[in-house]
């Protein structure tokens, strides 16, 4: 199995088994109370990873697959709470641990351990600092009241109503203002994108004059509608859809939900306070959760400048080619400086004799890095006859007619073949 992706792949499948079993347990059983719904689903669910974990264990010991490394093991690690995370998820009504779990203390608990696991930092900040937020305001109604969303066990003094509310309106600008801010900081803008905004927003504006004027408001929606697939059609057709576009929509379409539902259900004027006011604070945190994750993961916009290190730009060059999954071989004459390449692969290995780069096990391998000193050693570089990206390092500027880009940090010069 190449780029021993098997491990990657099974980690985030095992985040899938609790809503498959749980499927299948409601639409196989019938007459199921909930306790043994719950029971049932967590014995199957352990068998599953059970079967996962001794399958892959038995094809790395008979080599079919590569040894887990260290990197494989924090991921795996990271797909047992994952799977545990989203068992409680499902399951927390039927369980009745409604008033310990919710979905903002799950997923904090995910981003956490993807932190300590895996980034050795918090990535995704925006599901972060949600989290805590919403969680903050869940467990004090809960803590107070005894309510959850789906059991409202009775109203609320009006202390209480008020500060709930005050809470929630809190809740809801934050969102509001982080979602203006990443659409000013993280979207392009063309003509017609500003075009489908203005129309937006003027729908909105009439929506709050006056929600009377129904046919005024339908036809804005209409053309708001029209001019929205028509940016998309075009970025189609001229290739210049990308991935972080739906996020583009995603907040812009959630910002503008909420503006209309702050007007119809008036949450300005601090009415009584009611729970299914939560359920827009969940559908808030569910886009957040979804652009948070493909604006980490999509490839990001970067011209390559001298401040870069050549770590940076190899990493920039040969992305997606270059993964910390593989390793990344040097080859050198000289004992290797200053550079430290540890971020480019999962292990770097240093070899002195070219003739060991003929017998590598190419599917482990990401990248082969080069020390030259002359462009005679390219052609000795180019007859390995490697599948491998290949890039040529020297403190001598070549030329060679092989060589396609270039980059020096003034000490290297560093070439792509």
């Amino acid at each position: 199995m190449k780029n021993n992706l098997i491990y990657y792949i099974m980690t985030y499948v095992m985040y899938l088994y609790p809503p498959f079993i749980y499927g299948m347990i409601v639409i196989n059983v019938d007459r199921i109370s909930d306790t043994r719904t719950w029971i049932l689903g967590g014995i199957i669910n352990i068998i599953f990873v059970l079967v996962t974990t001794a399958v892959l264990y038995l094809l790395s010991k008979y080599k079919k697959i590569p040894l887990i490394q260290k990197d494989e093991k924090n991921h795996f690690i990271f797909g047992y709470i994952g799977n545990v995370i989203v068992f409680l998820y499902v399951y927390q009504y039927v369980m009745d641990i409604e008033r310990v779990v919710s979905v903002f203390s799950l997923v904090l608990i995910l981003v956490i351990a993807y932190k300590y696991l895996i980034a050795k930092k918090i990535i995704f900040k925006e599901i972060f600092y949600m989290s805590i937020i919403y969680s903050v305001i869940d467990y004090i109604i809960i803590i107070t009241t005894g309510n959850t969303l789906f059991n409202d066990m009775g109203r609320y003094t009006e202390t209480q109503s008020n500060i709930f509310q005050l809470l929630f309106i809190a809740a809801i600008l934050y969102a509001l203002v982080l979602y203006v801010y990443k659409l000013y900081r993280n979207h392009h803008y063309a003509l017609l994108r500003y075009i489908f905004l203005s129309f937006v927003i003027l729908t909105i504006l009439m929506v709050y004059i006056d929600d009377n004027l129904e046919e005024l408001i339908m036809t804005l929606l209409i053309i708001t509608l029209f001019t929205w697939v028509i940016d998309i059609i075009l970025r189609l057709v001229h290739k210049e859809f990308r991935i972080i576009d739906f996020v583009f929509y995603a907040r812009v379409l959630m910002a503008a939900i909420v503006l209309v539902i702050i007007k119809e259900m008036e949450l300005y004027t601090l009415p009584d306070f009611n729970l299914g006011q939560m359920f827009l604070l969940i559908a808030i945190f569910y886009v957040s959760c979804f652009s948070d994750i493909v604006m980490q993961l999509a490839p990001k916009d970067k011209n390559l400048d001298l401040e870069y290190t050549i770590e940076d730009y190899l990493k920039q060059v040969y992305k997606p080619f270059i993964t910390r999954y593989k390793d990344v071989i040097i080859y050198s004459s000289e004992a290797l400086e200053t550079y430290k390449f540890n971020k480019l692969g999962r292990d770097i290995i240093l070899k002195h004799d070219i003739e060991d780069l003929k017998h590598l096990d190419q599917d482990s391998v990401s990248l082969i890095i080069v020390y030259v000193e002359d462009d005679k050693d390219i052609e000795k570089v180019m007859a390995l006859d490697l599948s491998i990206k290949i890039t040529i390092m020297s403190h001598k500027q070549l030329r060679h007619e092989k060589i396609k880009t270039s980059f020096t940090d003034y000490n290297y010069y560093v070439y792509t073949i």
